[in-house]
């Protein structure tokens, strides 16, 4: 199997993967607050990955790589995840995969500036329908009840958006040297954890943070939720980041809207509204341009 392939295949494992995460986590979170969401996930995560790691072994790293990827970590796992379990509180979880859909298209973009990549006139065909799409289920009343605009989920998820793209492509050019995916996604979940255990210490919330995993079944649920995300998530997404380009790969893994529909319906008993279901539609018809204008 070449290495397009892995790729291509590990983007949509991880697509299918963040899709359920969402579900699943949408359900934890009513119980557990978003920084301690984001610690306990960093933690297992970490350890998950180090078990691994110990049997399949450590590359040598650049000092140079090494700080982007520790810098990628705080920005997209100790921000970006504290934003994401945040907004998914606030949203649905179509409506905030759609948003990280949106920061697919800002990855792309960010890959043009500063990794020189170049889309072609097919691909910004692309990139306006994910867009349109967007905003589109933005909109939309998933519940379909008469409730508010969720403007403070809006704001958090596209910060979140803003705090994940960033931190991909800073990620990108470390995975061109020897280091495996595993291990990449290994120091990032470090780093991300080491600074939410340094807020938790100077906010004082380390007993309110740790209070919630006391319940054996919650810390048991949210442990196979954290190892089927740590592996079908994290490390998916930087396989596909390795084997392809940024902008490929970014928008492989934002057709969760494809699994996140049913997934929706089975789990929380949601109503896709026409609208909605329209939205995805569109969005996804941008992303299959922006993969087909790659070929």
């Amino acid at each position: 199997m070449d290495s397009k392939t892995i790729g291509i295949l590990a983007a949509l494992g991880s697509a299918a993967s963040w899709a359920l995460g969402a579900v699943l986590f949408k359900k934890l979170g009513d119980q557990l607050s978003s920084p301690a969401m984001t610690l306990v996930k960093s933690l297992m995560s970490a350890a998950l990955l180090g078990l691994v790691l110990l049997f399949i072994g450590f590359t040598s790293l650049s000092s140079n790589a090494l700080t982007l990827l520790i810098v990628s970590g705080v920005l997209g796992i100790a921000f970006g995840d504290t934003l994401f379990f945040a907004a998914l509180k606030e949203l649905t979880p179509h409506t905030l995969i759609m948003l990280l859909t949106g920061g697919q298209v800002l990855t792309v973009l960010m890959a043009v500036v500063f990794l020189k990549e170049s889309p072609t006139p097919l691909a910004w065909l692309g990139i306006a329908l994910v867009i349109s799409g967007i905003f589109i289920v933005v909109r939309a009343n998933l519940s379909g009840k008469k409730e508010a605009s969720p403007l403070k989920g809006i704001v958090l998820g596209a910060l979140s958006v803003v705090c994940m793209s960033t931190s991909y492509v800073i990620a990108k050019r470390p995975l061109e040297e020897p280091a495996s995916a595993m291990e990449a996604t290994f120091i990032r979940m470090v780093a991300g954890a080491v600074t939410m255990l340094i807020l938790c210490v100077f906010t004082g919330q380390a007993r309110n943070w740790w209070q919630p995993f006391r319940e054996r079944s919650l810390l048991g649920q949210f442990f196979l939720s954290v190892a089927m995300i740590t592996f079908g998530g994290f490390w998916l997404t930087f396989v596909a980041f390795k084997q392809l380009d940024v902008s490929i790969a970014s928008t492989l893994t934002s057709v969760e809207p494809l699994f996140v529909l049913p997934l929706g319906v089975i789990f929380l008993r949601e109503k896709v509204t026409f609208r909605a279901l329209a939205g995805s539609v569109v969005a996804v018809t941008g992303i299959a341009l922006l993969c087909f204008s790659k070929q």
